[in-house]
């Protein structure tokens, strides 16, 4: 009530002293209230007055960030609160970047997190370039952090996803993206997807920095994969992006079972790609290596057979031996009567991954398959997939 008994006579006194808005007048009613209750009713007389003083209300910030710490009152703090709110607004639609550096420390000062979303969209509509690294940081740790008080983050969230559309700029693809996909309610993850579009048209330059950087979670690079592999992109850039995540599957390991988890789904949908879209020619080497690995210590079966689906799609000379090894080892272990089941399920992937290679240099070691005691139609296949080459 105090604060509207001030206000209006402020509004009174301003209307018939300064008809045009004048800013020392409330410049110095603001250097002379005794409390931040008087400093907003200031304040929200000037932009009732449409005052253009924007020095005025940067210098008015300044100095509430400067007396912040001292504030003792329930009130006082709620009227802080209120008029940080208010003067960031108005200078993010003046677009009055001077004031950039102050408006970014009341995100770190304040804890309101209404506050810290205005503060957030003010910064990208002043186009506070220098701040775009911040804003994007700010998005990132309220993805991964997740919901501690879920209101609060999903306000900032919010904040800093319409900053980043403000700035249109791709450094806040992958945040607000991870946004889209995120813990966060519909409305939030709707306004992330809508933002996408406009700043990037082709992500896939951006999904692969997500699954070869460190900052995300596997989960996330996961997902970045999964988003690439359903997409329109090409698939000279899917391979790119199987390959890369491949050797992101084999960098990482974690005793924590739900990380090993998805870095083994990384691994498993890498090599599905590259059983359908190969890897790049200047990757070839480094992809049969880590295929390799899936193989011989991948986690399962499964892991096993898609790796020699992904072999045979790449099919050079190169690929062909890792499979004619593969052979020969069950082969030698056939041999010595200390093979099982599973050996006879990869026996015959293998003689179909070798064949479908329609490689020449595969024929030796399907032909090594004939001279060993297997059942008739392994051999059979053997046969059959040797005369195809």
């Amino acid at each position: 009530m105090k604060r509207l008994i001030i206000t209006a006579l402020l509004s009174v006194v301003a209307s018939i002293l300064f008809a045009d808005g004048d800013a020392d007048f409330y410049a110095n009613q603001f250097n002379t209230a005794g409390t931040v209750v008087e400093q907003l009713a200031v304040v929200e007389s000037a932009i009732e007055q449409n005052t253009d003083a924007n020095a005025f209300y940067a210098s008015a910030l300044n100095r509430l960030l400067a007396e912040y710490p001292s504030i003792k009152t329930i009130q006082e703090f709620s009227a802080a609160d209120t008029l940080a709110q208010t003067l960031v607004k108005v200078l993010g639609e003046a677009k009055y970047t001077d004031a950039a550096l102050d408006v970014w420390r009341t995100v770190t000062v304040f804890s309101n997190s209404i506050v810290k979303a205005e503060c957030l969209i003010s910064l990208g509509a002043m186009q506070a370039v220098d701040f775009l690294p911040q804003v994007v940081q700010t998005l990132k740790d309220v993805n991964t952090r997740g919901p501690v008080n879920r209101l609060s983050g999903e306000r900032i969230a919010y904040g800093a996803i319409v900053s980043l559309a403000n700035y249109n700029d791709p450094s806040g693809y992958l945040p607000v993206f991870f946004a889209a996909n995120g813990w966060y309610s519909s409305r939030v993850r709707k306004l992330a997807s809508d933002t996408l579009p406009q700043l990037q048209d082709d992500p896939t330059d951006q999904l692969i920095t997500a699954i070869t950087d460190p900052a995300y979670t596997y989960e996330q690079k996961l997902l970045a994969l999964q988003t690439l592999e359903k997409s329109s992109t090409s698939d000279a850039n899917k391979a790119k992006a199987a390959s890369t995540a491949l050797a992101q599957g084999w960098r990482g390991s974690s005793p924590n079972q739900h990380i090993q988890r998805y870095i083994v789904l990384v691994r498993k949908l890498a090599i599905s790609m590259i059983a359908q879209y190969g890897a790049p020619d200047e990757n070839i080497a480094e992809t049969l290596g880590y295929l390799n690995r899936s193989y011989r210590y991948g986690a399962d079966e499964e892991e096993q057979f898609i790796t020699i689906d992904a072999a045979a799609k790449i099919a050079n000379d190169d690929a062909v031996k890792n499979l004619g090894t593969y052979i020969t080892d069950i082969n030698e272990r056939h041999a010595r009567k200390v093979f099982n089941k599973m050996d006879e399920r990869r026996i015959r992937a293998l003689i179909i991954g070798a064949g479908n290679t329609h490689n020449q240099n595969a024929k030796p070691y399907l032909q090594s398959v004939l001279g060993i005691d297997w059942t008739k139609p392994i051999l059979k296949l053997a046969k059959q997939k040797m005369d195809e080459l």
